[in-house]
């Protein structure tokens, strides 16, 4: 966990994702539109987005991962 990003603490920085959207909207360098939606402060109340353009294949192997992990923690 070398390169996440830290706190002047070094704790590792995560924001809560509120929400997610996907579309299937082909162009030339992607298959699969990913948006996710995360809180920036405590409160909730500023939220801000990234999106992403994924292959099917790595689409896929995060479906996958995510997955694993999930499970990994239930028992």
């Amino acid at each position: 966990m070398n390169r996440w990003n830290k706190d002047g603490q070094g704790n590792i920085r995560v924001s809560p994702i509120i929400g997610w959207k996907t579309a299937t909207l082909i162009n030339q360098n992607s298959d699969v539109f990913l948006r996710l939606e995360f809180g920036v402060d405590h409160d909730l109340e500023q939220v801000s987005a990234l999106q992403f353009g994924l292959t099917a294949l790595q689409a896929k192997a995060l479906g996958e991962q995510l997955a694993s992990h999930g499970t990994s923690w239930l028992g």
